[in-house]
C-alpha cells in the first residue's frame, strides 16, 4: 500500500530523485515515520488515496489567484475503532502567501456502544477540524483502555475479598 502511493508520488514529481536506491531509501524512510507514528499514536492508517483538481480561473481578475481542490480519503483503526475520513481542502495562493481550509469533512465510525465518541465526531465534523478528530479518538481509546484495565483490578480485588470472607466464615 505504502509502496504503491509512494510510487505514485514519484511518478508525478520525479526530479529530485537520482536513482532507485535514493528512492528506496526514503521510502525506508517515510515506513519508519509511520511505524513511529503509529506507535505514538495508536492511529493506524490502512488506505489512503488523493485526488487534486485546479481550480484556477481563467478570468483575468483571477488569474494571479492559483485555486487547487485536495480530496483525501483514508480509512483505518485506532485499537478498537475503526473509521473512514473523507475531506476537502481548498487551496489559495497569490504572489504573497498560501493558505489552505477544509471546505468538507465527512468521518464515518463504526456503531459503538460509547455514545460519547459520536458527539466527539459530531463536534468534529461540525467544525471541520481535523486536529480535534484524531485528538479526540486517541484520548477516548486511551480513556476506554483505561477504564477496562480499572474495571479489570476492580474485579480481581472483589474476588479476592469474597475469597477472604468466606474463609472468616
Amino acid at each position: 500500500l505504502f509502496r504503491k502511493s509512494f510510487q505514485e508520488i514519484y511518478q508525478s514529481d520525479s526530479e529530485g530523485w537520482e536513482t532507485s536506491k535514493d528512492l528506496r531509501s526514503n521510502l525506508g524512510n517515510l515506513e519508519s515515520e509511520l511505524l513511529f507514528l503509529n506507535t505514538l499514536t495508536g492511529i493506524n492508517i490502512r488506505k489512503y488515496s488523493k485526488k487534486i483538481e485546479n481550480l484556477t480561473s481563467t478570468e483575468k481578475t483571477e488569474r494571479r489567484i492559483k485555486k487547487v481542490l485536495q480530496r483525501h480519503k483514508l480509512s483505518g483503526n485506532c485499537h478498537m475503532i475503526t473509521f473512514q475520513v473523507e475531506f476537502q481542502i481548498l487551496e489559495f495562493q497569490n504572489k504573497e502567501n498560501l493558505s489552505s481550509i477544509i471546505t468538507d469533512l465527512n468521518i464515518i465510525m463504526e456503531s459503538t456502544a460509547y455514545s460519547e465518541l459520536s458527539e466527539f465526531v459530531s463536534r468534529a465534523e461540525e467544525r471541520r477540524d481535523l486536529f480535534m478528530f484524531f485528538r479526540s479518538l486517541h484520548f477516548f481509546v486511551e480513556w476506554c483502555e483505561y477504564r477496562k484495565r480499572t474495571f479489570k483490578h476492580f474485579k480481581v480485588v472483589s474476588k479476592v475479598f469474597k475469597f477472604k470472607h468466606m474463609m472468616k466464615k
